[in-house]
């Protein structure tokens, strides 16, 4: 449960793979361009959807993962897999592969998003963007992940406010 703390949200603690996996799934939605004309702006990835991203990509990763296997990950019931199907997740979300097994780096993932949607609810410019990215510190290749995610967020409100 989120829960507000002194003006910020909490976030949800993220204590295994499939807690991650699923705060992935809630908070990270398909682009305009992954959707069609007839679907729904803002709604989740399917696990189908996110097999179908890895596999799209295996002649260049020589990975590939079912969707029910991707489904046993979110609830837990397969809870070891292979370190290139971590990696092809991550990559099929935009996080850093790390976020699956370094609290540190969950916990920045975690920010990046939280700060992403207050970002977007607030109507950030981009200039503005890069300034509060620097004030935090982030890394470059951080900033212009979090650039990259709010880009996204911004195609998807704007498909969502001109409709289908």
């Amino acid at each position: 449960m989120v829960a507000e703390h002194q003006g910020r949200q909490e976030l949800p603690p993220l204590d295994t793979l499939a807690d991650r996996l699923e705060y992935l799934f809630e908070t990270i939605r398909p682009t305009p361009e992954e959707l069609g004309r007839s679907e729904e702006p803002g709604r989740r990835y399917t696990n189908k959807e996110i097999a179908d991203k890895i596999n799209g990509q295996q002649a260049e990763t020589g990975v590939s993962i079912s969707a029910a296997y991707i489904g046993e990950l979110r609830r837990g019931v397969a809870r070891d897999p292979r370190t290139s199907h971590v990696r092809a997740l991550a990559r099929a979300f935009g996080v850093h592969s790390g976020y699956f097994v370094d609290d540190a780096a969950a916990h920045r993932v975690q920010e990046q998003i939280r700060l992403l949607s207050e970002l977007r609810r607030m109507g950030v410019k981009q200039v503005a963007l890069r300034q509060v990215l620097t004030d935090t510190g982030l890394s470059s290749a951080d900033s212009r992940l979090v650039e990259q995610m709010v880009a996204r967020l911004k195609a998807l409100g704007d498909s969502h406010r001109n409709g289908p």
